[in-house]
């Protein structure tokens, strides 16, 4: 019981308690429509893009890859934005591509251009494409189509690994996005597995502090503390 009146142990506890808060799980934003192509409503999926573009807009601007001014082909390392790059490869191990066509029909199958009045969209042929992003963002998402195969995934690291499902349909379309407003996230995976997506309308948020996780976060609850850490001094003085 020594240590309840140490007020060293007791700030270092409150702090460490604040180290965990500030590594909160991200808020998902996920919405999917069973056989839509790229002629069809999608109700769910802007649904979905409209609640992460109210969420992540209180975090910063949003912006958006439409992938129109991208070179058609294969790419191995394809600058998309200012300070974002694609990379990545196929079922195969060839490279990703930029498309104007989907790969087959119909297209709800095999991936479309979500983009209203544009055609290209980043396609995926079963493996994974990276984003790599410089400043590091806290919010990401986008539209993925001819979704086909169950398991696919999101993945980024920022203090720990985190993995978003994309929805498992036969076919369609969904959008899935995240806010983490405590990372600071370098790169995100798409991972397709086998199967043929496309992909399109990304958007994500720069981190505006560019901080190392969280220490603006973190700021206040140390002000807490040390008020705590300076009454229990006024305490432990008074009895001596």
């Amino acid at each position: 019981m020594a240590i309840l009146n140490n007020p060293r142990s007791i700030v270092l506890s409150f702090l460490l308690g604040a180290a965990v808060i500030s590594q909160a799980a991200p808020t998902v934003y996920s919405g999917s429509d069973q056989g839509a192509g790229s002629a069809s409503p999608r109700p769910n999926s802007d649904a979905a893009a409209a609640a992460f573009d109210t969420a992540a807009s209180s975090l910063g601007s949003v912006n958006v890859i439409d992938f129109e001014s991208a070179p058609l082909g294969s790419f191995t390392n394809l600058v998309v934005a200012p300070g974002v790059t694609i990379n990545g490869s196929d079922y195969y191990s060839s490279p990703q591509t930029i498309r104007d066509l989907p790969f087959g029909t119909p297209d709800s199958l095999f991936g479309y251009n979500t983009t209203l009045g544009g055609d290209t969209f980043l396609g995926i042929y079963g493996g994974s494409v990276t984003f790599s992003f410089a400043p590091t963002v806290i919010a990401f998402g986008a539209y993925f189509s001819g979704l086909q195969v169950a398991s696919q995934t999101i993945t980024y690291t920022s203090g720990s690994t985190e993995t978003i499902y994309i929805p498992n349909l036969s076919s369609g379309i969904a959008f899935v996005g995240f806010t983490d407003a405590n990372a600071s996230i370098a790169s995100i995976t798409v991972n397709s597995l086998n199967d043929i997506v496309g992909i399109d309308d990304v958007r994500y948020v720069t981190d505006g502090n560019n901080r190392v996780p969280d220490a603006t976060a973190t700021l206040p609850l140390l002000g807490l503390a040390m008020a705590g850490l300076a009454v229990l001094r006024r305490r432990v003085q008074s009895r001596s």
